[in-house]
């Protein structure tokens, strides 16, 4: 298959998500820092939430993929140098490069499910004795010889589709280090993408380590002529830099502006899709007051970047005027959590602005967001979708159905223990093709 993302309303064709699984039952209260967790999360319920975003992806007529199910088929097909570099790089990441030569020997299934769940040592078979090993096991609360990646969820993050490429990120953190490795891989040889289809194809050690700190969910591709990026949290200013002059401006000839936003370093807003979304061809989905901007408080600084030119500070200009400079003037945003700035402030907490769209004007959106949906429905004619986990499933295909048929529809799902972890519909998904 081939990559096409040149938009991100145009109707979904391809997507890749990963179900959450036991990796999350492997967390415990002692890590959710390091993890990046709020709390620990309910895998059955987190499971049965996912499950239902998937339907509606199917059911608005996407082919979804599992990066697990892609992962295996990829440790099938791959060749065996391939496989060997995956497994060697993930132990050195994982600080247990002793590990490498056991695990590459081991079926695709066990391999597979090894790199995203993780393992204790008593789940290896002739596991080296060595200093951390025993340091660990008088001193943690776990006996494990690999982390698991319960981030993996956000699928959004580790790889990013632009155009019709994909780039490997650069993880900000060391808990989803390895994440990129395996997406890359998964797609390499479980879709069987040639090495064309990535920038920097040798993988994310290849950008230096003055420039690991990308991920996906700062960047939006809104049309082949420009990307907004967020310069925040989790995506430095060099990364973004580096990433313009040699990859993404070389790469893409009708590419002419990347505007990057200056973000705070907030875990609130740790990247521009928490803030931001697209949902239809003139309307996107914002938290106001960093988006738009009010007389009292200015909204959030942009920098343009050019091919060829050193970065522009847009004084004055806020990221809605970007938009409307670029895609004119009647573009509208509608404000997560409707226009009470209390409700602003809670439903983007618990991403009232991170929206996926299957298509113009319909999109999937977390239903707990109650003021941001009656915004949508009042006054920019959406049709609210409710669809929850126990509603048989010809119930919901046809809800699903229907709301396919609208001119604009939001899926609102069931969602309340998937956003305790800090992620919404964007976030959840990576798109490899639109129409």
């Amino acid at each position: 298959m081939n990559i096409a993302i040149n938009s991100e309303v145009g109707a979904l064709q391809e997507v890749l998500v990963h179900r959450p699984g036991d990796e999350i039952v492997r967390m415990t209260q002692d890590e959710l820092d390091r993890l990046l967790f709020d709390d620990i999360l309910s895998p059955a319920k987190a499971a049965a939430e996912h499950e239902l975003l998937s339907d509606v992806l199917a059911g608005g007529g996407a082919r979804v993929h599992d990066v697990a199910n892609l992962l295996v088929q990829a440790l099938h097909k791959a060749p065996e140098e391939a496989i060997r570099h995956l497994v060697g790089r993930s132990c050195e990441l994982a600080h247990v490069p002793e590990l490498a030569p056991i695990l590459a020997e081991w079926e695709p299934e066990k391999l597979g499910d090894a790199l995203i769940v993780g393992l204790r040592w008593d789940e290896i078979t002739d596991a080296p004795m060595t200093l951390a090993r025993i340091r660990a096991s008088r001193l943690s609360t776990t006996d494990r010889a690999l982390a698991p990646l319960p981030n993996l969820m956000f699928m959004r993050d580790p790889c990013i589709s632009v155009y019709e490429r994909v780039l490997p990120a650069q993880m900000a953190t060391p808990a989803r280090a390895r994440e990129p490795l395996l997406v890359a891989f998964a797609l390499r040889y479980g879709l069987s993408l040639g090495s064309d289809s990535f920038l920097f194809p040798s993988g994310p050690e290849r950008a230096g380590t003055a420039h690991r700190a990308l991920e996906g969910g700062d960047l939006l591709v809104i049309s082949p002529k420009f990307l907004l990026m967020g310069c925040s949290e989790r995506t430095r200013p060099e990364s973004i830099e580096h990433f313009a002059r040699d990859a993404l401006f070389p790469a893409h000839p009708e590419l002419e502006s990347i505007y990057a936003v200056l973000m705070p370093k907030q875990r609130s807003v740790m990247h521009l899709d928490t803030i931001l979304t697209q949902v239809d061809r003139g309307l996107f989905l914002c938290h106001e007051p960093l988006i738009c901007g009010t007389p009292e408080r200015p909204g959030l600084e942009v920098v343009r970047l050019q091919r060829d030119r050193p970065p522009e500070l847009l004084a004055g200009a806020s990221v809605a005027d970007v938009l409307r400079n670029e895609l004119g003037r009647d573009v509208e945003f509608a404000p997560c959590g409707g226009h009470d700035p209390l409700h602003q402030e809670r439903e983007q907490w618990t991403d009232g602005a991170n929206a996926v769209a299957i298509g113009p004007g319909r999109i999937v959106l977390y239903s707990r967001n109650t003021r941001t949906i009656e915004t949508l429905c009042k006054e920019y004619g959406f049709l609210e979708i409710c669809l929850t986990p126990v509603q048989p499933m010809a119930e919901r295909r046809e809800l699903i159905g229907a709301g396919m048929e609208c001119e604009r529809a939001v899926f609102a799902f069931t969602g309340s223990e998937l956003s305790r972890a800090r992620g919404g519909g964007r976030c959840l998904t990576m798109p490899l093709r639109r129409e």
